[in-house]
């Protein structure tokens, strides 16, 4: 054999004896009798529980293994710790200098059993007192000196465990029980005065759980990384449901967070998610929250003393809906009462509104909002009631446009909450070509009614896009008059009532409007809405050469609505109005109209509005022309003056009522030629049935009878000719003729101008006649062959020929 060889052989025997006699040492030493009487006094003495052991097996290389190993509470009754088997492994060189030092110990498939008292105290709180010894009494290597069996753990191991916790708190007589399992946990270089690394992984009911950090056991403090994924919420509700104010059905959170800290508070910073939550509010039962996803990452502190969790930051998102808070909230475990600062950025209001419960937004969505708002609040109060605990906020709108009336206008400005107040700020609304400064001031928001004071202005502003659309709105649900299509949609409901909780106020400054070509300037309104009651004391403004004062009432409170106005039109031009109002009857009727009436309704819908429509009134048109197609042409076609086109007047005045979807008139037109005195009813739907005194100047009587054979019948006091005529059919298509009852006054008037001639022939003795033949004598006893009426109508028949 070499040298080497022998070296080799050496070494290998040194180690065998070597090992033989550490295994020797380990089976000298390591006895379950020393374990028994040097390991476990030891322990009872640093845990102040009582211990009890099994059967205790050592190995050179697998350690020392105690089985059947107990912990008992503080009671000595209650077992704390149980574990089937308990492996303690020791260092092997100690073992020349006659010392076993242990130095790692792995429990296996413990059961734990932890418990809160009633009154919040933990059955493991002597444990963790951080009780001192006198420093000249601690052991220096955690046990006596004169003890051969050193405890010097740096590395616990838990494997397979499960725990159980009992919390007398929640219900001292059923306390409230939670299980965890699958416990995998190891602590690394354990110390009573340092920081002891720790891992943790275990199940709880459906979700998992993952620690990693570091505890120091004087003061329990520590920092962890912890993990969380998939807990129903809904297994621990008794230690949160008296804190919501509502009910939580259903909640499944994960969780990512760091935490730091101790018994007095504790500091965390993570993302918190949560599906499937299922919450229904007490104060908003009609718009439960339904399968919706929260997501939080938050930078949060606990400050148990102060019963107060702090908010450094968090950024809150429901569904897609996304918030940033900070601030406080104090009472957290009792009545939790909030100081917080809210701040909404760039909301999407389409995307909003699919966010949240329809309930919440019912009558909003069919306004088809879009557009952008950016909003903050300050929310002071508790939860018992969730509208009281904005104390101040903002709220910024950035083109956000609504659909109303076949427009949709957009919105500019900001409004701001503060002190219950809601004040504008530099709010302007478009529409079309439109621009409209709003200056609104809201006031005692949270109670009942909500006083609004707005004031609207604009310099100038286009009213046909608007006025366009609400016709179009207007003939989607009414029912037109009969000279019209029938409206090819449904037949709507008639509107109201309406119950607002609001009082409201405010002007309408319009510099100058414009429709079809029609200015309006200084169009101005004064308005009050009270107790359902819209009321416009003031609409003045000046248009077509003259000036309107309109007053209104309309009752909001009212199926269909009820409404009055007093209208005043003084010296406006009959044409621009007819041509931006009425296009068809455009260039009809010219001339300077006063017009003072009061009128009063009932109904939004043509056919209620039609028979519930009353009013009366005065007209005066001055200075006219009337050219109507229909009723001059018609007018000159029955009295054969084919040259006549207009008929010109100096005044044209009556009265007007309105009843039962009927205009009945009463009135007179005075011109040079004629003198007419229109008298009956005109239709809502356009017909016409109207009888009309027609007086004729002598110019305009010779031109149909020269030699005034048949018009000397027909003349008054004045030497114009009078005719009865009835105008029937309608407003586009008037028809005209003799009025029977007319004719047979004027026939009676006729024949006693007629006796009134013969009397005269009779003694007059020859008198000529009118027409130049001698009168017969004086005992000619021919009377007239027809009566009164026939005696005008055969007249009237050579007149006109028909």
């Amino acid at each position: 054999m070499n040298k080497f060889g022998k070296i080799l052989a050496a070494v290998a025997v040194v180690i065998v004896l070597l090992v033989v006699g550490l295994f020797v040492l380990a089976k000298v030493l390591i006895t379950p009798e020393r374990i028994k009487t040097t390991v476990l006094p030891i322990a009872e003495e640093t845990l102040q529980r009582k211990i009890e052991l099994g059967e205790i097996q050592v190995s050179l290389f697998s350690g020392i293994e105690l089985q059947n190993l107990k912990i008992y509470e503080s009671d000595r009754q209650e077992v704390f710790v149980s574990t089937d088997l308990v492996r303690l492994k020791y260092q092997l060189l100690p073992l020349l200098a006659m010392k076993v030092v242990i130095d790692e110990v792995t429990v296996e498939t413990p059961q734990i059993r932890v418990v809160r008292l009633k009154d919040g105290r933990f059955s493991f709180d002597d444990l963790v007192a951080g009780k001192q010894e006198p420093a000249d009494k601690q052991p220096a290597t955690g046990t006596s000196a004169a003890s051969p069996v050193s405890l010097l753990v740096s590395k616990v191991r838990v494997s397979d465990g499960s725990l159980v916790f009992l919390d007398h708190q929640i219900n001292d007589k059923a306390p409230f029980r939670t299980e965890i399992s699958a416990l995998q946990a190891e602590a690394r270089g354990i110390t009573l005065t340092g920081s002891i690394p720790v891992s943790l992984a275990c199940k709880i009911n459906e979700g998992k759980l993952a620690v990693d950090g570091d505890i120091s056991l004087p003061g329990l403090t520590g920092n962890f990384k912890v993990k969380l994924d998939n807990v129903d919420t809904m297994a621990y509700s008794p230690y949160f449901k008296d804190a919501i104010p509502g009910a939580l059905n259903g909640l499944t959170l994960s969780l990512e967070t760091t935490v730091a800290g101790g018994a007095d508070n504790v500091s965390a910073k993570g993302t918190l998610q949560g599906q499937g939550l299922n919450l229904t509010l007490d104060a908003l039962p009609e718009a439960p929250l339904k399968d919706a996803r929260v997501t939080v990452v938050y930078d949060v502190a606990m400050l148990f003393g102060d019963d107060t969790l702090e908010v450094r930051s968090a950024h809150v998102s429901y569904n897609d809906l996304a918030a940033d808070v900070m601030g406080r909230i104090r009472a957290l475990s009792t009545q939790p009462v909030l100081d917080l600062q809210v701040s909404v950025p760039q909301l999407d209001l389409q995307q909003a509104l699919k966010s949240v419960p329809p309930k919440l937004v019912e009558g909003v969505v069919e306004l088809e909002p879009s557009g952008a708002v950016e909003a903050s609040a300050q929310l002071a109060g508790t939860l018992d009631d969730p509208v009281k605990l904005v104390r101040s906020a903002s709220v910024t709108l950035r083109d956000v446009e609504l659909s109303a009336a076949g427009q949709r206008p957009a919105l500019n400005g900001r409004l701001n909450l503060a002190d219950g107040q809601l004040v504008s700020e530099g709010l302007e609304m478009r529409a079309a070509e439109n621009l409209a400064r709003i200056s609104m001031t809201a006031s005692n928001l949270f109670g009942k009614p909500i006083m609004v004071r707005t004031d609207v202005s604009s310099e100038e502003f286009q009213l046909e896009p608007l006025l366009g659309a609400s016709g179009a709105a207007a003939a989607a649900t009414s029912t037109p008059p009969a000279t019209s299509a029938p409206a090819a949609s449904p037949k709507g409901e008639e509107l109201g009532p309406f119950d607002l909780p609001v009082q409201a106020e405010g002007t309408i400054r319009v510099g100058k409007a414009l429709y079809k070509g029609l200015a309006i300037s200084d169009f101005n309104v004064n308005y009050q809405l009270k107790n359902n009651i819209l009321t416009v004391s003031r609409m003045t403004g000046g248009v077509a050469g003259g000036t309107f004062a309109n007053t209104a009432r309309v009752d909001l409170g009212t199926r269909g609505l009820a409404y009055s106005a007093e209208i005043g039109v003084k010296a406006v031009q009959a044409d621009p109005l007819l041509t931006a109002f009425a296009p068809k009857a455009a260039g009809t009727m010219l001339g300077a109209m006063t017009l003072q009436m009061d009128v009063a309704g009932k109904g939004t819908q043509w056919e209620t509005l039609s028979k519930k429509l009353t009013g009366k009134g005065d007209v005066l048109l001055a200075d006219g022309r009337v050219v109507s197609p229909g009723l001059v042409k018609g007018f000159a076609t029955f009295l054969q003056l084919p040259d006549l086109n207009e008929i010109r007047f100096e005044n044209f005045q009556g009265n007007v009522r309105i009843a039962d979807g009927q205009l009945l008139v009463d009135s007179q037109i005075t011109s040079d030629d004629f003198r007419l005195s229109p008298k009956g009813a005109i239709g809502l739907d356009g017909s016409l049935n109207l009888s009309m005194d027609t007086r004729l100047s002598p110019r305009v009587s010779e031109r149909l009878d020269s030699r005034g054979k048949v018009t000397r019948y027909l003349t008054d006091k004045d030497g114009w000719s009078q005719l009865p005529l009835l105008i029937s059919g309608n407003y586009l298509s008037p028809k005209f003729g003799l009025d029977p009852k007319g004719v047979q006054e004027q026939a009676s008037k006729a024949l006693g101008k007629e006796l009134e001639r013969q009397i005269d022939r009779l003694l007059g003795g020859g008198q000529k006649a009118p027409d130049g033949q001698p009168q017969a004598p004086a005992d000619d006893t021919t009377q007239p062959e027809d009566p009164s009426k026939k005696l005008l109508q055969d007249s009237l028949k050579k007149l006109f020929g028909n």
